[in-house]
């Protein structure tokens, strides 16, 4: 059971990854064949993937927590520690470095070399306590990337709610509503101009900010609890897996008819890829539960590939973080060399190039782990220890 939904997980992880960095890669080869480019495009929403993958992560850590700790309170503290040490060490190390980066940049006076756009001390101070994604200017101009880790850690500020409005299904179902309906709301009144005719442009404040990402996570926390035993690695037919893989095949196409043809990034798009991701999760899990229940062998290659997703899917964060210094290496030093070649050069000269960004990002995660998050694990894992003596003394007293 454990192992189905580790490899579900992991594998997830490692396509959202894939993903990110093939699209971020993408723009410096404008010769690619269109089909490969409309594809490369599609890895933008390896972030709700990403997304939904947290919140079943969230909701999954939560139940495990509550059936041992002493109350509600004991639960929601346990969470924001691991959560704040799981993220932000990482992350202020990430602010520091593409600060440093910027500045040499602007100093050296190679324009080529700017990653970040124009912010100011208060956009680092919002990035500092993970308010960001509220700034237009401090959302995703402090750090690469950093819009889809304020929207996470806005979600966090009310998961613990969540889970303990989920003990009952119409109080949840009635928080359900009511966020989708807010996020509605303020879409309608920003970008909809009162209507439903919503054009809200790719990579803009108005795409990245939590009205748009945020049902992402909602549809992950009802995955959660209407398909937990099959993420959990229960048995299902053949003909459930291959409707898993139709859904995800179809809210995939979806999604790529609304985000990148018809370059329609409005708050549908977003929704669809988490419900892809979803049922992508779903048919992972029922391929490895099938293959364990049969006792099949796995063939060496299919292994190396699984091995390969799960190491990606364990560094994912952290290769998300440090993979544009590799893609801003490769756009400053190799730009015009990529942009001069014909359509089979590019997609060769693309697919190598994504292999050594992923290679070396892989290789910065590790570094990164050994020195900043591995002390940060075994902080948070001294202070949750702390937490439980207090809770467990106070339920017995």
């Amino acid at each position: 059971m454990e192992r189905g939904r580790v490899a579900a997980l992991d594998a997830g992880r490692a396509l959202a990854i894939v993903g990110v960095v093939a699209v971020h890669l993408s723009f410096q080869f404008p010769n690619l064949p269109g089909a490969v480019t409309l594809a490369a495009r599609m890895g933008q929403y390896g972030v709700q993937l990403f997304f939904v993958i947290s919140a079943i992560t969230i909701f999954m850590t939560l139940e495990m927590d509550h059936a041992r700790c002493a109350d509600a309170r004991h639960v929601t503290l346990r969470f924001y520690i691991k959560r704040f040490f799981r993220i932000a060490p990482m992350y202020y190390a990430a602010i520091a470095i593409y600060g440093l980066i910027s500045f040499g940049a602007m100093r050296s006076g190679v324009e080529r070399a700017w990653v970040l756009g124009a912010h100011g001390p208060m956009d680092i101070l919002l990035n500092m306590v993970f308010l960001h994604a509220l700034s237009p200017t401090a959302i995703n101009n402090v750090v690469p990337g950093g819009w889809s880790i304020g929207v996470e850690m806005l979600f966090y500020m009310i998961a613990p709610l969540l889970f303990f409005l989920a003990m009952n299904r119409v109080r949840l179902l009635l928080a359900t509503v009511v966020l989708l309906g807010m996020s509605f709301a303020v879409m309608s009144m920003s970008d909809c101009n009162g209507t439903l005719e919503c054009n809200v442009a790719n990579n803009s404040f108005s795409y990245f900010w939590p009205p748009v990402q945020g049902p992402c996570f909602i549809v992950g926390m009802w995955a959660w609890y209407a398909f937990r035993s099959h993420l959990l690695g229960a048995s299902v037919t053949k003909r459930v897996s291959l409707l898993y893989f139709s859904l995800a095949l179809g809210f995939a196409l979806m999604t790529g008819a609304l985000g990148v043809w018809l370059d329609k990034a409005h708050a549908l798009a977003p929704v669809f890829a988490a419900c892809s991701a979803v049922a992508f999760l779903l048919f992972v899990c029922s391929r490895h539960a099938r293959k364990h229940r049969d006792d099949a062998r796995i063939a060496p290659l299919n292994t190396f590939i699984r091995r390969c997703a799960a190491a990606l899917g364990r560094e994912s964060y952290g290769i998300y973080l440090w993979h544009f210094i590799c893609v801003y290496a490769t756009f400053h030093f190799f730009d015009r060399a990529f942009g001069e070649k014909n359509g089979e050069t590019s997609l060769a000269l693309f697919g190598a190039t994504l292999i050594a960004v992923l290679t070396v990002s892989y290789g910065l995660s590790r570094v990164s782990d050994r020195l900043i998050q591995g002390r940060a694990t075994r902080l948070s894992a001294r202070l949750l220890a702390s937490v439980d003596r207090r809770f467990h003394l106070t339920r017995d007293a």
